[in-house]
């Protein structure tokens, strides 16, 4: 890739490209199970097509991560309303969001890259202030591991992710591979993809991915168009005991497996139904080309009193990590 890329590895083929611009995943390469290395997230060959892309390859996005309804929430006793860049609604922190700033390199290592921006409410329209940083660490156990750490002056919301897309094999799109989830609920969303507040049981549903299955079982049909654009709830343990994984998705044509485990109490999963676009070496992105995995808070979290409180105050540390391990299909 082109002068500004910042390449991370390890010793045992795990690579990971990292982009100023979004605090960006713009490449990740791990040997399949052949040895050929693989180019696991979607992406761009430039710097300039990641700073105009619109579909967040990538990107770390916020100050709030997917969807606040109908742009507009109250905090502190205070209405605020945003501009809409999804149908009603205020997507990735909007069209100033955080994933359409430049970050300033603070740190860079062999195996560590890390990633800091300041953002306020004049940038965005979001209550309140941060400063945001974002370490990328590739280990030795092949693991990629991303950090996210914040604090204020001025209270006001947070809640960050991740928003690489993930295909583990090259394929047109990735209805054969399959996903586990340990997760027994989901957020239900209305027919605009936001949040109704609902949380709902899996049991029964296109969204219980326990036991593992195909993508394309989501589906209700084989040729249609995957429309998973929700929350999976992460089960959690009493007692709490520290998980094998929260997620796997895998590739039997591959041979290559992703494992997830994370702090944030859910999993936004988004099938890129909508996606079309011109990507890594002219190759066409188009529908479901990509599972988009996205640990974070519960979308729309600002708008419902009975999800996770995503409020960052003076004093508080914000700290947060997503753990990707790779390895082969047993």
């Amino acid at each position: 890739m082109a002068s500004g890329f910042i390449e991370i590895a390890n010793k045992q083929g795990l690579s990971a490209t990292l982009l100023p611009f979004g605090a960006t995943l713009a490449k990740l390469t791990f040997p399949d199970k052949e040895g050929k290395n693989q180019d696991l997230v979607l992406g761009f060959n430039t710097i300039d097509e990641f700073e105009s892309d619109t579909q967040s390859l990538g990107k770390t996005v916020g100050r709030v991560a997917n969807r606040i309804k109908d742009s507009q929430l109250k905090f502190d006793g205070k209405e605020y309303k945003m501009t809409p860049n999804n149908g009603p609604h205020y997507l990735h922190g909007g069209p100033n969001g955080l994933g359409y700033r430049k970050w300033e390199l603070v740190r860079h290592a062999p195996q560590s890259v890390s990633f800091s921006v300041k953002a306020n409410e004049q940038e965005d329209g979001l209550p309140g202030d941060a400063k945001i940083d974002v370490t990328y660490t590739v280990n030795d156990r092949n693991q990629l591991i991303i950090e996210h750490h914040a604090t204020c002056e001025t209270a006001g919301l947070l809640a960050l992710t991740n928003h690489a897309y993930w295909n583990l094999d090259g394929s047109e799109d990735v209805k054969e591979h399959f996903l586990e989830v340990d997760s027994e609920e989901y957020v239900e969303a209305d027919d605009t993809f936001c949040p109704t507040g609902a949380i709902r049981c899996v049991k029964g549903t296109r969204f219980d991915f326990r036991n593992g299955k195909q993508l394309k079982a989501f589906g209700e049909t084989e040729n249609e168009i995957l429309d998973l654009d929700n929350d999976l709830v992460i089960a959690r343990k009493d007692p709490p005991i520290t998980p094998t994984s929260n997620l796997r998705f895998w590739s039997q044509k591959s041979g290559i497996e992703l494992s997830i485990t994370t702090s944030y109490p859910v999993i936004h999963l988004y099938a890129s139904k909508f996606l079309d676009c011109s990507g890594k070496n002219g190759e066409h992105y188009g529908a479901n080309k990509a599972l988009a995995i996205e640990p974070q808070f519960h979308s729309a979290a600002p708008n419902f009193e009975n999800f996770p409180d995503v409020s960052l105050r003076p004093g508080q540390d914000y700290c947060q990590e997503i753990v990707y391990t790779f390895s082969h299909v047993n």
